[in-house]
């Protein structure tokens, strides 16, 4: 009777112990991801596909989308201290959920490739905007000792929508490209409406400073922060194969369908919901530094097993694995910007790391496109062995790091 009694109590406690807010950004990140996941998955299957672009060709259309998606980290990051939290997030989403149906329409009416990159260009600029102020609100609302959990929950949300939304994709494709996009931007409008009516502003603490480019670059000055970010980006590039390079290998050399890629895409959000929370837990009993190694570790298997054994149950595992290593190094990189930021410029730090992720993620897909061009029918496994050993080179130098700046961590 006793232990009936203390399980609702057990149940509640990991809801109870993090502000109202959290889950807010909780409920809103899963609708938002459903609909992201609907669609970008299948952008580069559009453009290599239907537009005819080579992989060289549209991985140099993601590295050019990290010169705005940096751009947009970095604004955003610098409106989030002087403007509010919730004040960029809610704009950002209205933005994005216009952007979202333009791109519906230029697909609906056969618009050019030109076109098209304009206004995948401009959802990267307007979805990179909102990043910092997120991070930072989290950051806000949760004590230190406790972000590495919190910034998990927020990642559970992500990826539990990010399951389901490439099941749904892989079927609509079959129907239309831009029908993706109309469900992307029915998710996002949703996500505004929660964010407008139940989260408050979390900081009003604003930066007193005048703007100045120059005092924005003073994070460069932080020796800790710099070499953090440079070594993130290392791992980001590896990272950036998973929705261009991988999926166009998956379906045009492994030869899977596009209802394959969809699941393939889906098990990677429920590996993620599922161990996400465990993971997180095991980060703050590893250490910051063991958990970004561990990460890295986890990514380089992962991608190095996509090559040995082409097959779609063969990438199920592979794609387990480069999950393990997402939801080990996410959480804990981002708590280590939280904790290395002063308070009143945590959206300026975490600005100038998601330029890290940006170009990391946008340079990626580049390096992933000319490697498949090169080498997707006549060696894979060197193609997706470069790709290993550059998240091996990211393991070392985050044991390098963080053997000297873990204390500042």
């Amino acid at each position: 009777m006793r232990l009936w009694n203390r399980l609702p109590i057990q149940l509640t406690a990991p809801v109870d112990r993090y502000d109202r807010r959290l889950w807010v950004l909780f409920a809103a990140r899963l609708i938002v991801s459903a609909g992201f996941g609907v669609a970008m998955p299948f952008v580069s299957l559009y453009l290599y596909r239907e537009l005819g672009i080579s992989m060289k060709g549209v991985g140099t259309i993601m590295l050019a989308s990290a010169l705005v998606s940096s751009a947009g980290r970095i604004a955003g990051g610098e409106l989030a201290d002087r403007f509010g939290r919730k004040r960029l997030i809610s704009c950002s989403m209205a933005v994005r959920t216009g952007v979202f149906l333009l791109m519906a329409y230029a697909i609906y009416v056969r618009a050019s490739y030109l076109a098209i990159a304009l206004i995948f260009l401009l959802i990267r600029f307007v979805g990179a905007l909102a990043q910092p102020g997120i991070s930072a609100m989290v950051a806000d609302i949760v004590s230190p000792e406790r972000r590495v959990e919190a910034f998990g929950v927020l990642r559970i949300g992500s990826n539990a929508g990010w399951a389901l939304g490439p099941s749904i994709g892989g079927f609509l494709i079959t129907i239309s490209y831009w029908s993706l996009f109309l469900v992307t931007a029915a998710a996002s409008f949703i996500g505004l409406i929660i964010i407008l009516l139940f989260v408050t502003e979390s900081s009003h603490m604003r930066e007193q400073e005048r703007f100045a480019l120059r005092r924005m670059l003073d994070v460069g000055r932080d020796r800790t922060f710099l070499v953090f970010c440079s070594v993130s980006f290392i791992l980001f590039l590896v990272m950036g194969q998973f929705a261009g390079p991988l999926s166009v290998f998956s379906t045009e050399f492994i030869g899977i369908s596009d209802v394959e890629l969809g699941f393939l895409y889906t098990l990677n959000g429920v590996v993620v919901v599922l161990f996400q929370w465990p993971a997180a837990l095991l980060g703050g009993w590893l250490g910051m530094r063991r958990a970004l190694v561990l990460g890295a570790i986890l990514f380089a298997v992962g991608y190095f097993s996509v090559g040995i054994v082409p097959s779609f149950s063969f990438l199920l595992g592979s794609m387990i694995v480069i999950s393990l290593g997402e939801v080990v190094f996410s959480p804990s990189a981002t708590t280590a910007v939280a904790n290395i930021a002063p308070k009143h410029k945590i959206g300026r730090y975490m600005g100038f790391f998601g330029v890290a992720e940006a170009f990391g993620w946008s340079a990626g897909p580049f390096i992933g496109g000319v490697l498949i061009d090169a080498y997707g029918n006549t060696a894979p496994q060197l193609l997706w062995g470069v790709v290993a050993g550059i998240a091996v080179v990211a393991a070392i130098g985050f044991q390098a790091v963080g053997r000297h700046n873990e204390p500042a961590a």
